[in-house]
C-alpha cells in the first residue's frame, strides 16, 4: 500500500513566497501549472495565491494563462534605502566606465551565500549572457564580483561557502576550498579580483570593492568582457577610480542625510552660554 501524502506544513506566507520564488531569470513568464510544479504547491492552491498576487499587483497576466512579476513588486523593492542610495551613487560612474572600456559594467551586492546583480550598464548590445542580467543571482566562488563580495562578507558566510561545496560551471571553475581561500585572501591584499571563464566560457571579469562612509565594503563593481581581458592593467585602474567615485558619492549622501545638531546638543561645549536661572 502506498503511504498517504504528507500534509504541506508551510504557512500561507511561506507558500506565497514560494510562488514568487518560482520566477527567475530563466523563467520570466510561467503558467499556473508551471508555478505549481516549480513551487511544489497543488494547482488549486497555486491558483488562489496567484489570484491574490494578481489583484495586489505583485504579478501581472501575460496572455490568457501566463504570469510575470508585476510592477508593484518592483516599486516596493525600489524603496530599499540602502540599495537605492547605492544605485544613485553608482550610475554616473558606471556610465563613464562603460564609455571608457566598452565593456558591460555591473554593480552587485551580497545576499547571504550568493551575489545579486543590482544594476548594469551594457549599451545597445546588452549583457554578454543572461547570467549577467540585473536582478539575477550568481555564485560567489565563480565570478570576480563574487570574490570581492566574499572578501567583504563576515567570516561565517565565507566558511559556509567553503564548506558547502563549490559546483563547477566550466572546466576553469575553482572547486577546491583551499584554492578559493587563497583567491579571497589575494583579493583582500590587492584590492581587486580577476576571473576568466569560471562561470561562462568566453567571458572574463574584473571587480573592485565599493566602500561606504566608514570604509566598509558594501558592494562590488565589475567589468564583464570577452576573455581574455585586453589591457587588463588599464581596465583595473579605471574600475578602481570608478569605485572611488561611487564611494565618495555614498559618503556625501550619508553626511547630507545626517540630522543637524540641535541647539541643546550644540550648546554642550565648554564655552556654551548657560541660561540664567529663573
Amino acid at each position: 500500500m502506498q503511504a498517504p501524502p504528507t500534509p504541506d506544513s508551510r504557512s500561507v506566507i511561506e507558500r506565497t513566497f514560494d510562488v514568487l520564488g518560482a520566477f527567475d531569470a530563466g523563467n520570466v513568464t510561467l503558467s499556473v501549472s508551471e508555478i505549481s510544479r516549480r513551487a511544489g504547491i497543488p494547482v488549486a492552491t497555486t491558483y488562489r495565491i496567484v489570484s491574490k498576487l494578481l489583484d495586489w499587483g505583485a504579478l501581472e497576466r501575460i496572455g490568457e494563462n501566463r504570469y510575470t512579476i508585476g510592477l508593484r513588486l518592483w516599486e516596493v523593492a525600489s524603496l530599499s534605502p540602502r540599495h537605492a542610495a547605492l544605485r544613485h551613487a553608482a550610475i554616473s560612474p558606471m556610465v563613464d566606465l562603460h564609455a571608457q572600456t566598452h565593456s558591460v559594467v555591473m554593480l552587485s551586492v551580497g545576499d547571504r551565500y550568493e551575489g545579486v546583480w543590482l544594476e548594469s550598464v551594457s549599451g545597445a548590445a546588452g549583457p554578454c549572457h543572461k547570467t549577467w542580467s540585473t536582478g539575477n543571482r550568481f555564485p560567489l566562488h565563480a565570478t570576480a564580483c563574487g570574490l570581492v563580495l566574499l572578501a567583504q562578507a563576515p567570516a561565517a558566510v565565507r566558511e559556509h561557502v567553503y564548506a558547502a561545496g563549490l559546483p563547477a560551471y566550466t572546466d576553469l571553475t575553482t572547486t577546491d576550498a583551499g584554492v578559493l581561500r587563497g583567491q579571497v585572501d589575494q583579493v583582500t591584499r590587492r584590492g581587486f579580483a580577476v576571473c576568466g571563464e569560471e562561470l561562462t566560457e568566453g567571458i572574463a571579469g574584473i571587480s573592485v570593492p565599493v566602500l561606504d562612509a566608514n570604509g566598509a565594503g558594501v558592494a562590488a563593481l565589475g567589468l564583464v568582457t570577452e576573455s581574455p581581458v585586453e589591457d587588463s592593467a588599464r581596465h583595473i585602474a579605471l574600475t578602481l577610480e570608478a569605485a572611488r567615485r561611487i564611494s565618495r558619492a555614498l559618503t556625501r549622501r550619508t553626511r547630507e542625510s545626517e540630522p543637524a545638531p540641535t541647539a541643546s546638543r550644540a550648546g554642550r561645549g565648554r564655552n556654551a552660554t548657560r541660561p540664567d536661572p529663573a
